[in-house]
C-alpha cells in the first residue's frame, strides 16, 4: 500500500466522523444517545475492514471526541454531566475497539489468503511452464515471463547467458544464484521501480529456486539420454560383434576357400568349374556387401544419425523402380504392381525409401513360391498413403510377426534379420508405420502407412 493511499485512508476516517457528527447534531433532539454510537460504531467497522486497524483507531479516537463535544449536554464542552452517558462511551470505545480489531483482523486475513493464492498461481504457471520446457533456453524465458508480467519487474537478466549486459534505471536491484543442490547454473539479475516488501522476497526466492530445479530436471535428463545412447552403442558393438563372428565369417571363409581352389588348382580346374567359382565369389561377396552395408544403416538408425532430403514422390515409382531391379536379377517377372487411379503424391526420401521397399520385396521374394508373383499395391485410407507387399508362401505366426521386426534376429535359415528392422527404422522415421498382415489365402503382407501432405524435417 502507497503512503499517499495511506494518506487517503486516515483522510476519510476524520472525514466521516466529521459527516456523521454533523447529521447528528441537527438529529440530537431527536435521536437518543444509543442510536449515535450505534452509526459511529457500524463506521469504525466499515473503516477496519478498508483500512485496517490505524485508521480504525482514529476513527474511534474522532468519534469519541465528537459525540463527547457535539452530541452530550452540555453541548460543545467536553464535561459530561450524566455518569451514565459517560458510562455509555466508555463501553463505546471499548466496544468500538474490539470490532475494530475483530474487522481488521479478518480484513489482514483475507488478504494473506489472497496473496497466498496469488503466489500460489505465479508457482503453478511457473511449474506448467517448467513442465513443458526442454532446454535451458526454455527456462530462461518462461522465468522472465512470468517475472516481468506477474511480479512487474523492470529487467531480469541471467547471467552469465544475458545478451544484453546493459543495466535497468532501477533503485531496487536483487541478485539472486540459480542454485540446485550444489550445482550452480548461473545468476539472477532482478530490476524493480520499487522496493519489495512481504513476503515479495520470498515469492520471488521460490521462482528462482523452481527454475533452478528445472535446469536440474533437464541436465540429468540429458544425462540419462547419454547414458542410454552409449548403453546401446554397448549393446550393438555386441551384436556387431556376433554377427562378425558368424555372419560375416562365413562368406568370407567361401571366398578366401574358393580363391584358394582356384589359385591351387586352375590347371586342373575345367572352365565350367572355373566359372562356377568365381560366381560363388562374385555372390558371396555380393551378399557381403549387402551384410556390411545393412550393419552401416542399423548403426546410423540406433545412433539417430539419419538424415532425411523429402520431397514430393510417386509411391508407384517407387515400386517400378523395385520390380525392375528384380527382373535385372532374376531375369523373370516376379513382382506384380497394382495402384489406385489418381494416387496423389507423398513427401519421403526417395533413395531411402527405396531401400526400405526393396528390403521388403527381397524378403517376401526369398519365401515367394516359385510360379507366383509377389504384389505391391498401392492405395489411400483417409489421411494416410497406404503401400502393401503382399507375400503368397507360407503364414507367419503372431510371435515371429514381432520378432522379425527386431534387428540381428535369426531365422531358421541361421542368417541375422537387418533388412526389416532397417525398413521400419526408416519408415518411422518418415513419421510412418510398418506392420505385418496375414495374407488371405496363406502368406504374410507387409503394410507401410505413410501421411499424406506433411513435411518432414531434413
Amino acid at each position: 500500500m502507497s503512503r499517499l493511499h495511506t494518506i487517503k485512508i486516515y483522510l476519510f476516517s476524520l472525514l466521516g466522523v466529521a459527516v456523521i457528527t454533523l447529521c447528528a447534531w441537527f438529529l440530537r433532539d431527536t435521536l437518543t444517545l444509543a442510536n449515535f454510537i450505534l452509526f459511529y460504531l457500524l463506521f469504525v467497522v466499515i473503516i477496519a475492514i478498508y483500512g485496517g486497524i490505524g485508521p480504525a483507531y482514529v476513527a474511534i479516537f474522532a468519534s469519541f471526541m465528537g459525540i463527547d463535544y457535539f452530541l452530550v449536554p452540555p453541548y460543545e464542552t467536553l464535561w459530561i454531566a450524566d455518569p451514565r452517558e459517560l458510562f455509555d462511551l466508555i463501553v463505546f470505545f471499548i466496544v468500538a475497539s474490539i470490532a475494530g480489531r475483530l474487522a481488521a483482523n479478518a480484513r489482514r486475513q483475507t488478504q494473506e489468503a489472497q496473496q497466498r493464492a496469488h503466489e500460489i498461481g505465479i508457482l503453478y504457471r511457473l511449474t506448467r511452464l517448467f513442465n513443458t520446457t526442454v532446454d535451458n533456453q526454455g527456462v530462461y524465458e518462461a522465468l522472465t515471463n512470468v517475472l516481468r508480467e506477474d511480479m512487474s519487474v523492470q529487467q531480469v537478466q541471467i547471467f552469465p547467458y544475458a545478451s544484453d549486459n546493459a543495466a535497468a534505471d532501477s533503485n531496487t536491484i536483487y541478485y539472486m544464484m540459480l542454485q540446485s543442490g550444489e550445482t550452480i547454473y548461473g545468476t539472477v539479475r532482478i530490476a524493480f521501480d520499487d522496493p519489495l516488501v512481504q513476503p515479495q522476497p520470498e515469492l520471488l526466492q521460490a521462482c528462482v529456486s523452481q527454475a533452478a530445479m528445472a535446469l536440474e530436471r533437464i541436465d540429468l535428463a540429458e544425462r540419462a539420454n547419454k547414458s542410454r545412447q552409449f548403453e546401446e552403442a554397448d549393446k550393438l558393438k555386441t551384436v556387431i560383434l556376433h554377427a562378425v563372428s558368424h555372419d560375416l565369417r562365413t562368406p568370407i571363409t567361401i571366398i578366401k576357400t574358393s580363391a584358394s581352389n582356384l589359385h591351387q588348382f586352375h590347371d586342373q580346374l575345367t572352365h565350367t568349374e572355373t566359372a562356377e567359382i568365381i560366381e560363388t565369389i562374385e555372390h558371396e561377396i555380393d551378399h557381403l556387401d549387402k551384410l556390411v552395408g545393412n550393419l552401416l544403416d542399423m548403426s546410423r538408425l540406433r545412433a539417430g544419425m539419419l538424415q532425411l532430403n523429402c520431397q514430393l514422390n510417386e509411391l508407384e515409382e517407387v515400386a517400378g523402380d523395385v520390380a525392375a531391379r528384380v527382373w535385372q536379377m532374376s531375369k523373370q517377372e516376379r513382382v506384380k504392381i497394382i495402384f489406385a487411379d489418381n494416387m496423389p503424391l507423398v513427401s519421403f526420401d526417395y533413395g531411402l525409401m527405396l531401400q526400405a521397399v526393396s528390403n521388403l520385396v527381397d524378403n517376401s521374394l526369398r519365401y515367394e513360391p516359385p510360379d507366383s508373383q509377389i504384389e505391391i499395391c498401392g492405395s489411400t485410407q483417409g489421411s494416410q498413403a497406404c503401400l502393401k507387399i503382399v507375400n503368397h508362401g507360407a503364414t507367419i505366426e503372431p510371435d515371429i510377426k514381432i520378432l522379425m521386426m527386431e534387428p540381428f534376429y535369426h531365422g531358421h535359415k541361421g542368417h541375422i534379420g537387418l533388412g526389416l528392422p532397417i525398413a521400419r527404422g526408416i519408415i518411422e522415421a518418415h513419421q510412418g508405420r510398418l506392420t505385418v498382415e496375414d495374407t488371405p489365402g496363406g502368406g504374410a503382407t507387409f503394410v507401410i502407412d505413410l501421411p499424406l501432405n506433411e513435411e518432414k524435417e531434413t
